[in-house]
């Protein structure tokens, strides 16, 4: 029996000794990633408040020679003496300070970040308003210079940014709480905290719809979350928005229920929180017995931490109206209880310092706001440079193209014009016939054609240069078209060719006009409608209408007219 006992121990101690191994070849080689740190700070938030135990579960961070890990050692066992002194104390403060000047060291902005956050929640749950609030617009500035993906835990701290600008009033505080939401798991416990919250900054300004309805949402998730505890919390905002409505019997129901549940879960802090407020609805119904009790528990809480003051305060001011000068001794001892916790509040997180915090956070936003005005008028002047050089090149660029331009057309232009003298040259010397007329009419029409290409691309600049080179083309072009000279030439050559046919059309179809005469010789010459067009220096349109109003004319004659044209 003895051996088979210390065959047990044994085994006991070897399967100690190796998962004590195993654990510490694990711990020893820190992971400096950000999921690795998230893991770690996560794993510590679940612990006892045991800083014997917290230590040897973070030796593994002390020994690494890695600098990060070190801070993360003294940031963490800053925690583990809050929560052991669940107080303002002197050991946290030197890990958190320690922590946060090691850190500036390091160029990890998101890890510098986390340990400013970490302290600045120490701030926060002990009410230290008058120190958080520069720490934590520092970290906000900062925070806004790296993308949330780079930070550890960015869900918590855009909601920390949140309850800071909640608890100074800031209509900032929703823009965060949503921001923290997209890091969240949408059914899970948090985000019913942040709906909560986001409820909670309505129901500050009156927005009573508004309110209900995020407390709604927060309620369902927290209910299907099982989280009771967030669901006892939100029983007691539920009560304030139906005591704002007149609707004290509902609210009195919900802070009972709220009240059982903190009971139930030992939420001092809820207890505390719903206790007063329905001490005071009570008070509105005059039923003074009830709150007196109410508040007697209510008071025990506020008693019990330092940073319950600002509720203890509330809890005299009640006893003192319920009082109302009843018995003076009592009242004077209240009184003086109650100056001496305002004197430490002036300091905390009294009006005086919410209000001065509040005046802070909109002083450093009139700086931001000054500070992006300013950037962009150096932007505007900067862009302003560039816009006069892009102006500048733009203007010399238009000059050297212009002169290019001109200086093509001027060439054409002389082209043009000796080709024309050319064939018209050509024309007077040679024993002219209609073959050659054919052939002068048909180069007439392709430099009419680059002509009117010119002309379009000179219709596209506004240039009073331009203009004239326009006046000058427009000059040449008409000296291209068909003159009455020109075409009596044409006329006398087209009937020595043709004569036959000129004679049959003129003498069959007496109504013919000139016009229609020119249109039909340069039909019999295969000209299309186009090449009429250019050489009459009409449009297209206008010769297809012509050759509709000589069929309106001829009527059955117009086919006997066109096959004269081309068969005879």
């Amino acid at each position: 029996m003895i051996f088979s006992t210390k065959k047990i121990r044994l085994f006991f101690v070897l399967t100690a000794f190796v998962f004590f191994k195993q654990s510490y070849s694990q711990e020893a080689s820190f992971d400096d990633s950000v999921s690795s740190i998230e893991a770690i700070i996560t794993r510590e938030n679940k612990f006892e408040k045991d800083t014997v135990e917290l230590k040897k579960r973070l030796f593994f961070l002390k020994k690494s020679s890695n600098k990060k890990s070190q801070i993360l050692y003294d940031a963490l066992l800053a925690n583990g003496y809050s929560a052991y002194f669940d107080k303002i104390n002197n050991r946290s403060e030197f890990y958190y300070l320690k922590s946060i000047e090691e850190s500036k060291k390091l160029n990890d902005k998101s890890f510098a970040i986390w340990v400013q956050l970490n302290y600045a929640k120490y701030l926060y749950f002990y009410c230290q308003i008058d120190k958080l609030i520069p720490i934590a617009l520092k970290t906000m500035e900062e925070s806004n210079q790296i993308d949330p993906s780079e930070m550890i835990l960015p869900e918590e701290t855009f909601k920390f940014f949140g309850w800071i600008m909640s608890t100074v009033e800031d209509d900032s505080a929703i823009g965060y709480y949503k921001k923290s939401m997209q890091y969240m798991d949408k059914k899970s416990s948090e985000t019913a905290g942040v709906l909560n919250a986001i409820g909670n900054c309505y129901l500050r300004t009156n927005d009573l719809s508004n309110a209900m309805r995020y407390f709604n949402k927060s309620e369902t998730i927290a209910l299907t979350a099982g989280d009771s505890i967030r669901y006892a919390k939100i029983l007691g905002d539920k009560a304030i928005v139906y005591e704002k409505k007149g609707n004290l019997k509902e609210a009195i129901s919900l802070l009972k229920k709220d009240i059982f549940y903190s009971q139930k879960f030992k939420i001092d802090k809820n207890e505390m929180y719903a206790s007063i407020l329905l001490a005071k609805i009570l008070l509105k119904l005059n039923n003074t017995t009830e709150a007196e009790k109410i508040l007697q528990k209510a008071g025990q809480i506020a008693s019990s931490k330092s940073y319950y003051r600002s509720s203890l305060k509330e809890v005299i001011e009640l006893k003192i109206s319920i009082l109302n000068g009843k018995d003076p001794e009592k009242e004077l001892l209240l009184r003086r209880q109650l100056k001496q916790i305002e004197e430490y509040l002036l300091n905390t997180n009294g009006n005086t310092v919410l209000q001065k915090s509040h005046w802070l956070i909109q002083k450093k936003k009139y700086e931001n706001d000054t500070n992006k005005i300013r950037q962009q008028l150096e932007e505007g002047e900067k862009t302003k440079k560039v816009y006069m050089l892009i102006l500048v090149l733009t203007i010399s660029l238009s000059l050297i193209l212009y002169r290019s331009l001109n200086k093509k057309l001027k060439t054409k232009k002389i082209k043009l014009e000796n080709d024309r003298l050319f064939f018209e040259q050509k024309l007077n010397d040679a024993s002219s016939n209609i073959s050659t007329y054919a052939e002068y009419l048909k180069n007439k029409n392709k430099q009419i054609s680059i002509l009117e290409t010119e002309l379009e691309e000179i219709r596209n600049s506004v240039s009073v240069q331009s203009e004239e080179e326009k006046a000058k083309l427009d000059e040449i072009l008409n000296s291209h078209l068909m003159t009455d000279e020109n075409w009596n030439a044409f006329k006398r050559e087209f009937i020595k060719q043709h004569g036959e046919f000129y004679n049959y059309v003129v003498e069959n179809f007496p109504e013919l006009k000139e016009s229609n005469l020119k249109i039909i010789m340069l039909q019999k010459l295969d000209f299309n409608n186009y090449e009429m067009s250019n050489l009459l220096g009409v449009t297209i349109d206008a010769i297809k209408k012509s050759k509709q109003r000589l069929k309106k004319k001829l009527g059955e004659r117009y086919d006997l007219l066109f096959e004269v044209i081309e068969y005879k």
